[in-house]
């Protein structure tokens, strides 16, 4: 395989560096995309390569200065066509060029497989080099000078004036790099700075997460929280590390160091179960160090796709918010539009939910929604109240769904029998719709909710009609998950207990298989006037409970604004691409 990499890869050396040098000389389209980054200091270029690449044909790729074929430390992986380069401002201007380098060959290690995952990337973009004799040295610890050529390599860092650090003189070998990393901030002022010593695992956590965020990459919050990152030792990650990891984590757990070992519990069959442990004052590896810094260049860089650059999203994306159940839209559009989507400053850890969704649209606070359905009657009153005027634009097929115990041998219920379950409480044994003499529990949604919406314009005739006193009492389900997850646990075989609940049907189909996590119990759809809701029935309309889910906008939007091409974006070919991605269904089914 490997030989077959290098014959691909000379095929193609001659025409990557070609067209490298045309990008170069004549500024084509590919090179014309730049960004800024964060104050500025950098600028983030797209560099052409060669279009339709097998992922094969890409390895070793890089981008390097086409004048002095020095390469550019942060550059990217092959996207679609191009390499992107991020290089200090005062470099933008020079020419680049993708080029293909050789993998290295370290003199200490006999398979070259077991290097520190990412040495060869780093090498042929000049962060990694090893020592004189060529060995990687993956098992020796990192020392706080080694850290600091390491990331002075990456950022391109020009040296500054002494450090100020009473044991880096000016002929020692690292004395540049210290200083170029000690004036942008990457170690602390001190009286000393122990090069010799070793890094431990949370001191090199702090110096590759200042260093992303010196690019401007990365946002470290003064005071970390690291609840949410599953480390079994997160009590142990000193104070003023835990910003460094929880920003890390954030992009991806891969990124700062962990090991991986027995937590002292089993699962069944006496297997242990394992947990990630940060070891803070563990010594690094150059090994890890490498791995991390890889993993970092390959999860925290967020580049445009083709598409966003197409649609004018590549620099500015508009608020969204939306309902629960809508959330992966805006998880579908930020993975096409750009790679590693969620960690683009502007993306939306979640929704505000439906009712809270269209308060923040119609105050200003949003500038676009995803919505499973139009605004409750309330809400277009509030609209009128502050002059807006909100426009619905259809992007999918959806429908409010009815379901059941899988046990229960109903299988559907006309419109007037649900009204009459959820309005009147009517029936309280299933025998009075048909079915087995058994205990009939209905389960509904809060009224905040888009569920609810729903509801209301289905069955309460726009708020007209109220749900049960009895049911909102005592059965609300206060989530689009425990919908689902309630009227399954609901189930009784002694005596006869079956339950009723509703949802949407892009979110019960997603949903309704992670349910073995919760629940054994499994639920089935319920036909509604003898139609069962399915991809067709809804986008035929014969399922009475058919609509759409839409972009929401105020119509006051302007023509070209990031909430218009967004709304552009969402009925385009690549738009309606996202939304089957997301598991819903484009307007036109396939």
């Amino acid at each position: 395989m490997k030989q077959m990499k290098k014959l691909l890869a000379s095929a193609l050396a001659c025409l990557l560096l070609c067209q490298g040098a045309a990008s170069a000389a004549g500024g084509d389209a590919g090179q014309a995309w730049s960004r800024p980054e964060g104050d500025g200091s950098y600028i983030t270029i797209r560099v052409s390569g060669e279009p339709g690449m097998a992922l094969i044909d890409t390895f070793d790729l890089a981008v390097r200065y086409a004048d002095t074929g020095e390469p550019v430390a942060l550059s990217s992986a092959y996207l679609d066509g191009y390499l992107f380069a991020t290089v200090p401002a005062e470099n933008a201007d020079r020419p680049l060029e993708v080029f293909r380098g050789d993998d290295p060959v370290w003199t200490d290690l006999r398979e070259q497989y077991l290097a520190a995952n990412g040495s060869s990337d780093l090498q042929i973009r000049g962060v990694v080099r090893g020592d004189n004799a060529g060995r990687l040295k993956q098992d020796a610890p990192l020392t706080r000078a080694e850290g600091a050529v390491l990331m002075a390599r990456l950022l391109d860092l020009q040296p500054a004036e002494r450090p100020g650090y009473s044991d880096v003189s000016p002929d020692t070998w690292y004395h540049e790099e210290v200083s170029a990393a000690a004036a942008a901030g990457l170690f602390a002022a001190d009286g000393r700075f122990l090069p010799d010593q070793a890094m431990t695992r949370a001191e090199f956590t702090v110096l590759l997460a200042r260093a992303l965020s010196f690019v401007g990459w990365l946002d470290i919050p003064a005071e970390g929280n690291l609840s949410g990152t599953g480390l079994m030792d997160a009590e142990s990650v000193p104070s003023w590390a835990a910003g460094a990891y929880q920003a890390l984590f954030a992009c991806n757990p891969g990124i700062a160091p962990v090991t991986e070992k027995p937590t002292g519990a089993y699962h069944w069959e006496d297997a242990p179960v394992l947990g990630d442990y940060a070891e803070p004052e563990n010594p690094i590896t150059r090994g890890e160090a490498i791995t991390s810094m890889n993993q970092a260049m390959r999860w925290v860089p967020c580049y445009p796709t083709e598409a966003a650059i197409q649609f004018g999203l590549d620099r500015e994306m508009p608020v969204i918010d939306g309902s629960t159940s809508t959330y992966p839209y805006t998880q579908g559009v930020y993975s096409v539009l750009f790679t590693n989507g969620t960690a683009h400053p502007q993306f939306p850890k979640s929704h505000s939910k439906s009712f809270a969704s269209y308060e923040r649209l119609i105050r200003g606070e949003a500038d676009v929604l995803f919505a499973a359905t139009k605004a409750s009657a309330e809400l277009e009153s509030l609209a009128a109240e502050q002059g807006v005027e909100l426009q619905y634009i259809p992007i999918a097929y959806d429908a409010m769904v009815f379901f059941t115990n899988l046990e229960n041998p109903v299988n559907g219920l006309t419109r007037q029998q649900i009204q009459d379950i959820y309005v009147r409480n009517a029936y309280s044994s299933w025998d009075q719709v048909g079915g087995p003499e058994a205990k009939l529990l209905p389960y509904c949604r809060n009224t905040d909710s888009g569920s609810h919406a729903l509801m209301e314009r289905y069955f309460l005739e726009d708020g007209k009609l109220s749900l049960a006193s009895e049911i909102l009492q005592g059965n609300v389900s206060v989530a689009m998950s425990s919908a689902l997850t309630d009227v399954a646990s609901a189930l009784s075989l002694d005596p006869p207990a079956y339950a009723i609940g509703y949802s949407v049907y892009a979110y019960y189909g997603s949903y309704e298989e992670m349910m073995t996590d919760v629940t054994p119990n499994k639920l089935k759809l319920l036909a509604v006037d003898g139609v069962l809701p399915t991809a067709e029935t809804i986008a035929d309309g014969t399922y009475p409970l058919a609509d759409y889910n839409y972009i929401v906008l105020r119509s006051d939007e302007p023509k070209d604004s990031p909430a218009r091409r967004l709304a552009e974006f969402m009925v385009s070919d690549a738009g309606q691409q996202a939304v089957a991605d997301s598991g819903f269904l484009p307007l036109a089914v396939k």
